[in-house]
């Protein structure tokens, strides 16, 4: 939840005060609901080596050998479940339907980094929730994410999947009524977008909440056996003619394609490579199918120093061959590492050249999972994991000038997971790798909790997405818990066809809610209404043609030309209407709110004075202009 410092409360009292003398009625300020407590010892337990609370003062040997103190727990004691599949429940009660943030007190000191433990509401899976390992902190209240409740008695139950973890006491908390209403940034964190990446990330913004876009990660390797014989009588290559068992399957079982193309740019490395025209059929998905294409890349590099064998992998996650590449000498110039990445990442360059050079928007995922550490560009760490983000993305739209690419971060609901993220002014999506059948059963769950802690996680300005999953979310719970995932995307193989019931799937590809293939519009005449943003339409950059990066209006954010005022005074948030909510951007502008991210026009815009600054008084005139005390052409010359 955010911070009111005092320079925003100040500029909240300006505005509110004006507000008032302007005549129009204001409602009290909602008070955030009390927290309601709930003890685990009071539970209903299930499995576990102790099925009742228990209160014991000290944990003998932690994960690092040393004892961990126990006490100053609430209540008559706390729970502890162990072996998988043990389990604690709660009954709680809430006065309405609607979302509500969890919070649990805990102390896990049996595994380091972390232990993950299932969350189950009413029955339904909502996803995973991260136990850090805390056992020289004492009882710690975790940010547990947001679930929907009904009205009435709801049981919350904790899942041992990892197991070995104690709880104290549950909260139970309403949750801000501002994570409900979707509302992405209207702009692509690349200014200099081209009109073609622009016009397909309005339309999954004019989507999102609304319905969900259909995906499937293709198998690796070649989709045209006979590219040659194609080649030698001069004829067109068909890249989706092999090898495309998945989305066969998906015609054969709902009489639909789906609408996004998960593709793997696996085989692209230096020293290992084989060339499976993937950026080819990148480039066909979108042109020939008229489907939007996403790339993920699992970075295969030498086992070890002078090594032609490769892997992703490291070792602790005992899968063989594995890496001992390590990210942060990748960083250093002068390694071996350094020298192995600077060499993929120019392989990486002359495959995403083909996109740029055709104009193919694409959604691209660079160093998914990287949380999980379980291959090597997460190994060490969240700090060097940024750095090589932002290299990545640096040297695509810096160097190369990629303009064609919506930026996409896998991330995790788990309360470390803030350390990892690349922030919003380098990110486009968010994504999330659903892997949540348990048993090897289907799970149909929407999984909401895990959405809206993703929503939360970037203050509602990136669209969330399940980049990729096993059981696709049926339509029902979509519905139901509207958990409003911008697309999903199973995995290839099994985790398509064993782990989604056949009749689910065309179920949810035939309804009204899932967009596909034959849904999109025709890119060719697609204009969609997009944001004044500031920046003009980019030329497509092609290997022949260096493209200029485009400037917005104003060079700073203290200085007006001419151009900045054809933007709409006011319109903060650049939604092309003036409203409270502008007020409340401009307030915290003027304090400095280092949370909030607003564009360089939507800054200029903000200006209300034409002084260069940007303080209470700008919010004070757009109140004044919405309660009608400024006529149009007063509140536009800045007087």
């Amino acid at each position: 939840m955010m911070m009111i410092r005092k320079k925003m409360l100040a500029a909240a009292m300006v505005c509110a005060t004006v507000w008032n003398a302007a005549g129009v009625p204001v409602p009290a300020a909602e008070a955030a609901s009390e927290a309601v407590r709930y003890e685990f010892e009071d539970g209903v337990f299930s499995d576990c080596e102790n099925n009742e609370g228990i209160a014991w003062e000290q944990v003998d040997e932690d994960a690092e050998g040393n004892p961990c103190d126990m006490t100053g727990w609430s209540g008559d004691g706390f729970a502890y479940i162990d072996d998988k599949d043990s389990s604690v429940a709660l009954t709680v009660n809430v006065e309405a339907d609607g979302l509500y943030a969890l919070n649990i007190s805990y102390i896990q000191c049996f595994g380091k980094p972390s232990k993950i433990q299932y969350l189950y509401v009413n029955g339904e899976s909502q996803g995973e929730i991260s136990f850090p390992f805390n056992s020289k902190e004492g009882w710690t209240l975790l940010d547990a994410g947001y679930v929907n409740l009904k009205k009435g008695e709801n049981e919350i139950k904790i899942v041992s999947y990892w197991g070995y973890t104690f709880f104290d006491y549950l909260t139970v908390t309403e949750a801000p009524d501002d994570i409900a209403n979707l509302s992405p940034t209207p702009s692509l964190c690349n200014p200099n977008a081209t009109q073609a990446t622009k016009n397909v990330y309005a339309y999954l913004r004019s989507v999102y909440g609304k319905g969900i876009l259909s995906g499937q990660q293709e198998y690796c390797g070649s989709h045209c056996y006979n590219k040659n014989a194609y080649e030698s009588q001069g004829l067109p290559i068909n890249y989706f003619e092999s090898n495309e068992q998945e989305f066969d399957y998906i015609m054969e079982k709902t009489g639909k394609e789906p609408a996004i193309r998960g593709i793997d740019f696996l085989f692209y490395n230096t020293t290992q490579p084989y060339f499976d025209d993937a950026p080819e059929r990148a480039v066909a998905w979108y042109k020939e199918k008229g489907g939007i294409p996403t790339v993920s890349f699992h970075w295969n590099v030498p086992t070890e120093k002078g090594s032609s064998t490769t892997a992703f992998y490291v070792e602790s996650t005992g899968n063989t061959p594995f890496t001992t590449f390590s990210i942060t000498k990748a960083l250093e110039e002068g390694t071996w590492e350094n020298e192995v990445l600077m060499k993929d990442l120019e392989l990486l360059a002359e495959q995403f050249q083909k996109l740029a050079d055709a104009d193919v928007p694409v959604i691209f995922r660079p160093l998914h999972e990287a949380e999980g550490a379980w291959f090597w560009w997460g190994a060490e760490g969240p700090e060097p994991c940024k750095q090589l983000y932002a290299l990545i993305q640096d040297t695509f739209t810096e160097k190369y000038h990629f303009n064609n690419i919506i930026w996409e971060w896998t991330a995790s609901p788990y309360a470390t997971s803030a350390q990892w993220y690349p922030g919003n002014d380098r990110v486009d999506l968010i994504g999330n790798d659903k892997y949540n059948a348990v048993n090897y059963q289907p799970n149909p769950s929407a999984i909401a909790a895990t959405f809206y802690s993703l929503v939360a996680s970037a203050d509602g300005q990136k669209m969330v997405a399940m980049s990729e999953n096993d059981t696709i979310p049926s339509v029902d719970k979509l519905m139901e818990s509207k958990a409003g995932w911008l697309y999903f995307c199973p995995w290839y193989g099994n985790f398509l066809t064993d782990l989604n019931d056949p009749a689910e799937l065309k179920k949810i590809y035939n309804s009204d809610y899932c967009i596909t293939l034959d849904e999109l519009p025709d890119w060719d005449t697609y204009e969609p209404e997009l944001p004044d943003d500031g920046t003009k339409p980019t030329a497509t950059t092609t290997s022949t043609t260096t493209t200029t990066a485009t400037t917005t209006t104003a060079t700073d954010d203290t200085t007006h030309s001419d151009d900045a005022k054809k933007g709409m005074l006011g319109d903060a948030n650049c939604d092309e209407t003036v409203d409270i909510s502008d007020v409340i951007a401009i307030a915290r502008l003027a304090a400095e709110d280092a949370e909030l991210a607003v564009t360089t026009q939507g800054r200029i815009n903000a200006d209300c004075n034409f002084d260069g600054s940007l303080t209470a008084n700008d919010a004070v005139r757009v109140l004044q202009y919405i309660a009608k005390l400024l006529t149009k052409e007063e509140f536009e010359s800045g007087q």
